[in-house]
C-alpha cells in the first residue's frame, strides 16, 4: 500500500541536496567559530549559491555537486544513527535550526523582501568590486542575514572561541555562510521538505546521498 504520508519521491534528490546544503553552512560555520578556519573555496560556492536565485535546477543553486561532497559524506551517519559526539550535535542543531528559519522566511514577506534588496545590493557591489569575496561584499551580505533573517527565530546561536567571533572579518564570513544555508533550506522547503517527513525518509535520503556521491571522482577516494 502507497505510504500517503512521504512527499512525492520524485523531487527526493532535491531535498537531498538541500539538506546537504545546509550541513555544508553548519560544517564550515563550525569551523570558522571553533577553529578560526575558513574555506574560501567553499565560501565562495556560498556566494555564488545566494546569488543564484533564478538557478535552473538545484545542483545550480547549490553551486554544483563538487562543494557538497564532505556533507553529502557526512549526512547518511547523522541521518541512521545520530550525532555521537558534541561537535556532530552541534551540526545537528545548526542544520536544524536553518531547516526552521528557512519556513519561516518564506512566510514572512518582509523578511524576503529585505533578502531580495541585499542580493540585488550584493550583485551592483560584485560589479563595482570585480570580486565575490570582496570585504564590503562579504559584509553586505552579513548584513542582510542579521536584517532578513537574525529577526526570526529560532535565532542561531554559534558557539566557539571569542577571538574567531568578535572581528568583523570572521563576523561577516560567519554570517554569509549561513546565509547560504538558508539559501540550500529554502530549496528543500520548495521541495517538499519537512523536518518530520526527514525521520520517515532517512533510509531513501542515505541512499540517494550514497548515488551522489558515486557521481563525484575522487569520492572512493576520500572516503577509503
Amino acid at each position: 500500500m502507497k505510504n500517503l504520508f512521504l512527499p512525492p519521491p520524485q523531487r527526493l534528490g532535491d531535498r537531498c541536496l538541500g539538506l546537504a546544503g545546509m550541513l555544508r553552512a553548519a560544517q564550515q560555520v563550525q569551523e570558522a567559530a571553533r577553529r578560526g578556519r575558513s574555506d574560501n573555496h567553499l565560501l565562495l560556492l556560498s556566494v555564488q549559491s545566494i546569488l543564484a536565485i533564478d538557478a535552473p535546477n538545484a545542483l545550480a543553486a547549490l553551486a554544483g555537486l563538487e562543494g557538497l561532497q564532505r556533507p553529502l559524506q557526512q549526512l547518511c551517519p547523522l541521518l541512521q544513527r545520530g550525532p555521537t559526539q558534541a561537535e556532530e550535535a552541534e551540526l545537528l542543531r545548526y542544520t536544524l535550526s536553518l531547516a526552521k528559519l528557512s519556513g519561516r522566511l518564506l512566510a514572512h514577506p518582509a523578511a524576503l523582501d529585505r533578502l531580495q534588496r541585499g542580493i540585488e545590493q550584493a550583485h551592483r557591489q560584485i560589479d563595482h568590486f570585480g570580486e565575490l569575496l570582496h570585504p564590503s561584499v562579504l559584509a553586505g551580505l552579513a548584513e542582510t542575514y542579521a536584517e532578513g533573517i537574525g529577526t526570526l527565530s529560532p535565532r542561531i546561536i554559534v558557539a566557539g572561541e571569542s577571538r574567531f567571533l568578535t572581528r568583523d572579518e570572521d563576523t561577516s564570513r560567519i554570517r554569509t555562510l549561513l546565509l547560504g544555508g538558508i539559501r540550500a533550506g529554502v530549496l528543500w522547503r520548495q521541495a517538499g521538505g519537512k523536518i518530520w517527513t526527514t525521520l520517515l525518509e532517512r533510509n531513501r535520503l542515505c541512499t540517494c546521498s550514497q548515488e551522489y556521491l558515486r557521481q563525484l571522482p575522487m569520492a572512493s577516494a576520500n572516503r577509503s
